[in-house]
């Protein structure tokens, strides 16, 4: 959470609410919150939903007007682009989630198995 925002939290809720409200919100993202590990099947599918939306933004600026439907329903494909992105990283896992981080890190290294 941004301290801006904590601070303005605290000072309304007071330290125990704002604990409070902290720990439901990190209980919730933790039980329904993507497992650390998953199948190799599910990692697959889960690349393919975390590809498939960047490659669309990518390419149908530029191949759009091949399609007939695509220009009257922009809003619907950058919608539905972002839920799969989004979808993406729930259905790839904790461990997609540290190596994603990784490439932000410079100190980050590859440990091969």
């Amino acid at each position: 959470m941004p301290k801006s925002t904590c601070i303005i939290a605290i000072a309304l809720m007071g330290k125990p609410g704002f604990q409070q409200l902290k720990g439901i919100f990190f209980g919730f993202i933790k039980k329904y919150g993507p497992p650390e590990r998953v199948t190799r099947n599910r990692y697959r599918f889960g690349l393919i939903l975390f590809i498939f939306p960047l490659l669309m933004a990518w390419t149908l600026p530029y191949i759009g007007h091949l399609l007939p439907f695509y220009q009257e329903n922009l809003l619907t494909f950058s919608i539905a682009g972002d839920v799969l992105f989004v979808s993406s990283l729930f259905v790839l896992g904790g461990e997609f989630w540290d190596k994603l981080q990784a490439l932000f890190v410079y100190e980050a290294n590859v440990e091969k198995s």
